[in-house]
């Protein structure tokens, strides 16, 4: 290697920029250092690599390629420059150059973990793998990461973070070892400290685009979704490259309605990975919620042309209200699911549209078995205890007593007023919403999740264990007023009318209806009932995107409603009046009736526009979104009794509830 003029002062002085994030600073030294010393290959070669940080690849790569003229035996601009063709997705380029660099120094395990990746991207699979062995041969760090996702998986926290911190300790600017101390702390609900670690490696790495990647993904998980939007844009300009980026942003847009720029997002993302299922899927989604069905239809079949092993695809596609699968479509789910290597998750979706295409036909005994078949094997995929679920209601209904409500007064905390619709998923909310959300001072926010978010953050960093709902009655007026605040600031993310009012249509806000009453007590709240073996026929028969886990079991599915009509007989004995029940089958017998019913609890004024909300083109973002845009029908009343030989099962548990 030719020899340096420049003191070892220097060179360390540099490193210390770049340990610390100045990336700027440490670049523009070694530009003043090269003025003097244009060919002193230390300076050159960690210019080219402070340019490839920043993301300056044609910079970098003149550097890089001058270091290696300079010094031919020098390995580590080798890798720099396999790591820079990786960026450009120049594989063979990249394979080659972390090749040259293992044949001059063999030592360094990050060049055999990116050989693996330019091998893997080259489809060289045995290669990639044998390189992948070598890497975590030689780095101890990979191989203590590895047994420390070991023991997170198997649910033992305490010996993965204590093998992390073992590790920190010799490292405390390892990013990878901070990125799994990250999610440890995230799965153990430590959500700040897990917050404060993926900040750190921001800090450490700040034109690196993975670290707001994964405080982006962070974010979403916690319901803050505009800090995550942000989190992802920052990431695309450091790599436009990445269509997961797109992806996740177009999904964090999806959620907050902004319908427009997720179709622009999931578009950016297909452009780099036209066949991507999940991006193709999230834009038919997406078509679907504006109201442009053949569009999705477009998007959900080129999803199943591409990707015929994609069952979420099948799913759509066939819950599409008026599609039918047709005979070639159904020839190929069937022999999907005869092969071994479909997972469960894509059977699932699989037998669920076979079960839809039964239906179509009007054979609803092979329906039932399709439908059965698909419940249980989501069931095994998804984690629901019906005991805790039963528990926490009796705690919450223990807690909420009529003296706890009527001793805690508070103020409206805003002048828009919530109009709470929940109750049993499939009960016919989303009707409901459409109605409100026709008048002039109604806008429809869809399922907002925050009701849940602050509940559960109550006690969360408590030491004594206690948490939400017993901690309710060491709150304040003043807190409580918070709480309602909170609620009003996260939601207005969802909302882009000015109007007085809004729809929170979450069904699960069923359980929250004392916490909703206390914190704001301008809120109006709807309970959205349906015929109870009618609920959970129609739940049974839908496959959901995320949540709403107590479905995939006939019995759990009739003792959750059984739980639910218990909790709301609980709210009119403790706040009587407090809640408006709507039937959705006097909904469809009379409209109009129920209309001037719901406006008159919520103090707005008649308007017919209100009996017209099929008209209504705003995004609706639920399974429901074709029924609501169009006329009231009858079909879906009485439609459970197709079932009705199958539902023996759970007319006992029911018996109770079942109207005579």
């Amino acid at each position: 290697m030719q020899k340096t003029d420049v003191s070892q002062q220097a060179i360390n002085d540099i490193f210390h920029l770049i340990r610390s994030g100045q990336l700027e600073q440490a670049e523009l030294k070694c530009a003043a250092m090269l003025i003097n010393h244009p060919e002193d290959v230390n300076v050159v070669g960690l210019h080219g690599a402070i340019l490839l940080k920043l993301g300056q690849t044609d910079g970098a790569q003149s550097a890089l390629q001058k270091t290696i003229e300079l010094e031919p035996g020098f390995a580590k601009p080798h890798e720099d420059l396999g790591n820079l063709f990786l960026i450009k997705k120049k594989y063979g380029q990249a394979a080659h150059h972390f090749s040259e660099a293992i044949r001059l120094d063999g030592r360094e395990a990050s060049a055999f973990g990116g050989l693996a990746n330019a091998l893997a991207q080259l489809g060289k699979v045995d290669e990639a793998k044998a390189a992948h062995e070598h890497f975590v041969k030689l780095s101890p760090v990979v191989g203590t990461l590895l047994e420390a996702e070991r023991l997170l998986n198997a649910g033992d926290l305490k010996s993965a973070e204590q093998l992390c911190h073992e590790l920190q300790r010799r490292e405390w600017d390892n990013t990878q070892v901070l990125r799994m101390l990250a999610r440890i702390a995230s799965d153990d609900d430590r959500h700040v400290v897990a917050e404060g670690l993926l900040r750190r490696i921001i800090s450490l790495s700040p034109n690196e685009y993975l670290p707001y990647h994964d405080l982006g993904r962070f974010l979403v998980e916690q319901s803050r979704f505009p800090e995550a939007i942000e989190m992802f844009e920052h990431a695309i300009t450091l790599n436009t490259g990445s269509a997961d980026n797109y992806h996740l942003l177009a999904d964090a847009l999806a959620v907050i309605g902004r319908s427009a720029d997720a179709l622009a997002a999931y578009r950016n993302a297909l452009q780099l990975n036209p066949e991507n299922p999940q991006a193709l899927a999230g834009q038919g989604h997406m078509l679907r919620v504006i109201g442009n069905k053949d569009e999705a239809v477009a998007c959900y079949e080129k999803c199943t042309s591409v990707r015929p092993e994609f069952g979420d695809a099948w799913w759509n596609l066939a819950s599409l209200k008026g599609y039918e699968l047709s005979g070639e479509q159904l020839q190929t789910i069937n022999s999907q699911i005869s092969t071994d290597k479909l997972n469960e998750a894509s059977a699932t979706g699989m037998h669920f549209a076979l079960a839809r295409a039964f239906e179509a036909g009007g054979n609803f005994e092979s329906a039932w078995q399709e439908y059965v078949i698909g419940n249980a094997l989501k069931r095994t995929l998804i984690q629901y205890d019906p005991v805790q679920t039963e528990a926490m209601h009796d705690t919450i209904i223990e807690q909420f007593s009529a003296e706890f409500l009527n001793c805690m007064a508070t103020d409206p905390v805003s002048q828009q007023s919530p109009i709470f619709i929940l109750g049993m998923p499939r009960s016919g909310s989303t009707l409901l919403e459409q109605i409100l959300a026709s008048h002039s001072r109604v806008e429809g926010a869809g399922e907002l999740p925050y009701v849940v978010v602050l509940s559960s953050s109550l006690g969360r960093q408590r030491a004594d264990g206690l948490r939400y709902p017993q901690v309710m009655s060491e709150l304040d007026k003043g807190q409580l007023e918070s709480l309602g605040k909170a609620y009003i600031y996260h939601s207005s993310v969802h909302r882009k009318l000015d109007r007085p009012c809004f729809v929170d249509k979450m069904p699960t806000n069923f359980a929250h209806v004392g916490l909703i009453h206390m914190m704001l007590p301008n809120a109006k709240i709807i309970d959205t009932r349906r015929h109870p073996l009618g609920s959970c026929v129609a739940n049974f028969r839908q496959l959901y995107a995320k949540g709403k886990n107590h479905t995939y079991d006939l019995v759990e599915l009739a003792e959750y409603y059984l739980d639910y009509s218990r909790v709301m007989d609980h709210w009119q004995q403790v706040l009587p009046g407090r809640v408006l029940r709507v039937q959705y089958e006097d909904v469809v017998a009379d409209l109009e009736g129920q209309a001037r019913r719901m406006l008159d609890y919520c103090e707005l004024p008649w308007e017919d526009a209100c009996l017209d909300f099929h008209r209504n083109t705003r995004p609706v973002n639920t399974a429901s979104s074709e029924q609501v845009r169009e006329p009231i029908y009858t079909d879906a009343v009485s439609f459970w009794k197709h079932y009705g030989s199958q539902l023996e099962p759970i007319r006992e548990i029911l018996a109770a509830v079942i109207p005579n």
